[in-house]
């Protein structure tokens, strides 16, 4: 990812940069707030190589600034994309990347501040849903100060659980919602699937260096009705530090630099 010269929006902190995420779509991250990572490359790479055909409808829960919704748009082409955030920040640095989107790119991406564990949030059916939870229980460790910088690592408006239940009610019936946490929590995941009435079809477990011991990162596919349990790994990073062949070929088949 570069990051590029950008006039500081008017009313925005002032750690707020303008990075090209992938192609010639750029979002907009602090650096003491939200920002893209490993997670979301992982998530939008899993779902678009699983996925493998333009969505009609696409959903990304808790979009945050955008980086799971554009890579998965922009690898696909559904025809209609929506994100729904509940952090107003982060629906603003989106809003405004939406914005900027070059002419024609032949995506129609859309927006929505809403927290979806609401009743009244009921949009779909979509046939591709992701989400990229945050990890922590509000009791687990101390809360940062800063607003976004909570919302996108404290389960402050619910977990995996939360996220479940909404892919689950807005999953149509032939549909894949991809989900990424981290490993130690597995558990609990397929648990929460479990009381949603999904189903573990793939998952992809990622060892952050290829000398850790066990994966640290697990993206899950989860569908309506079971099939056969497909199983990818891989590792980030090798020994030296460096990005290992197979992420490297992850990013590129994705479209990320």
């Amino acid at each position: 990812m570069k990051h590029l010269a950008w006039p500081e929006p008017t009313g925005w902190p002032s750690d707020v940069t303008h990075n090209r995420l992938i192609g010639d779509l750029h979002i907009y991250q602090r650096r003491g707030g939200h920002r893209t990572g490993t997670d979301d490359v992982l998530t939008a790479w899993f779902a678009a190589s699983r996925f493998a055909r333009a969505p009609a409808r696409y959903l990304d829960l808790g979009c945050g600034i955008g980086s799971v919704l554009l890579m998965t748009a922009h690898r696909l082409r559904p025809l209609h994309s929506l994100g729904v955030e509940a952090q107003p920040q982060s629906v603003d640095m989106l809003r405004r990347a939406l914005s900027e989107l070059p002419e024609p790119t032949n995506l129609t991406i859309s927006v929505t501040q809403a927290d979806f564990r609401e009743p009244d949030f009921a949009q779909g059916p979509f046939d591709l849903i992701t989400g990229s939870p945050p990890y922590f229980p509000l009791s687990d460790g101390v809360l940062p100060a800063d607003a976004q910088r909570r919302a996108c690592r404290f389960e402050a408006r619910g977990g995996i659980e939360a996220y479940c239940d909404a892919a689950a009610r807005m999953l149509e019936a032939e549909g894949s919602f991809y989900v990424v946490f981290q490993t130690t929590w597995d558990a609990r995941v397929l648990a929460a699937a479990r009381a949603a009435n999904l189903y573990l079809t793939a998952r992809a477990d990622a060892r952050m260096r290829v000398d850790r011991a066990g994966p640290f990162l697990t993206v899950y596919e989860f569908k309506r009705s079971p099939c056969e349990l497909t199983q990818f790994e891989l590792s980030i990073r090798d020994q030296a530090g460096e990005f290992t062949a197979a992420y490297r070929a992850a990013r590129q088949d994705l479209g990320v630099e």
